[in-house]
């Protein structure tokens, strides 16, 4: 039997954490769209048996957020779902759900091979216009930064090179969602990008990704990025230590 982890005490949470994710969820089971009002802040402290102060700082916290707008003398309204924000607390909390990085990271890499591989072969068979150029044109100042052995500089425009693909798809929730994975991902290249051979066999595939997109081969470029990015995923399983 294997020895089980040290169950640790919960955290205590303020009434006020708790009547936040209360009124998330009536605006989600409700479906209230942008512009429905909620209960008032008497009804709201009835129905919820707390006290109105919680129910205050409660609105100010989902008003911080943008999900609600408090309008003098008619109430409290749904506004337009922030995106930005809540990816932006999604990928803060990422931390406390891995007991380490290097869990996070493995999950990080897995999540990329999933959306590169298919944004790279969705958009192969009929790039969109400029977009072949501007790939050419980020491998060879990736080319360059090699030579310079610049990892902190190639780091930057691999990333930029990866983002550019993802942004290719026109697909506004994978873009917001990439662009919140920036830090996380920075940080996976950082820790991948010492490996002997990395850039040598990075710049190998970005060169090989280019001559797939010039010939219009999605299944090639979908296949060269599924190499290129399990490559990361062998670097980041054997890191000892992150």
């Amino acid at each position: 039997m294997e020895i089980m982890k040290e169950i640790e005490p919960l955290k205590k949470v303020k009434v006020s954490d708790e009547v936040v994710q209360a009124l998330e969820s009536i605006i989600v089971e409700n479906d209230l769209q942008p512009g429905d009002k909620l209960p008032s802040q008497a009804e709201l402290s009835e129905k919820l048996q707390v006290g109105t102060r919680s129910i205050r700082e409660a609105i100010r916290t989902l008003e911080s957020r943008g999900l609600v707008e408090t309008q003098q003398g008619k109430g409290v309204f749904v506004k337009e779902i922030n995106l930005d924000y809540f990816l932006e607390t999604l990928m803060g909390s990422f931390v406390f759900h891995f007991s380490s990085t290097k869990d996070l990271l493995v999950d990080l890499t897995k999540t990329r091979r999933i959306i590169e591989s298919q944004a790279i072969y969705d958009i192969a068979a009929d790039p969109p216009r400029g977009f072949v150029p501007r790939f050419a044109e980020l491998v060879e100042k990736l080319d360059g930064k090699a030579e310079e052995q610049d990892i902190d500089s190639y780091n930057i425009l691999d990333f930029e090179l990866h983002n550019l693909i993802v942004s290719a798809t026109g697909n506004k929730i994978l873009i917001t969602l990439y662009k919140h994975l920036h830090s996380l991902m920075m940080h996976s290249f950082n820790k991948t990008g010492y490996v002997r051979g990395s850039l040598d066999t990075s710049v190998e595939d970005h060169h090989r990704m280019l001559e797939a997109l010039v010939a219009k081969d999605a299944k090639g470029a979908r296949k060269i990025m599924e190499k290129h990015i399990s490559l990361t995923m062998h670097k980041v399983e054997h890191l000892s230590s992150v």
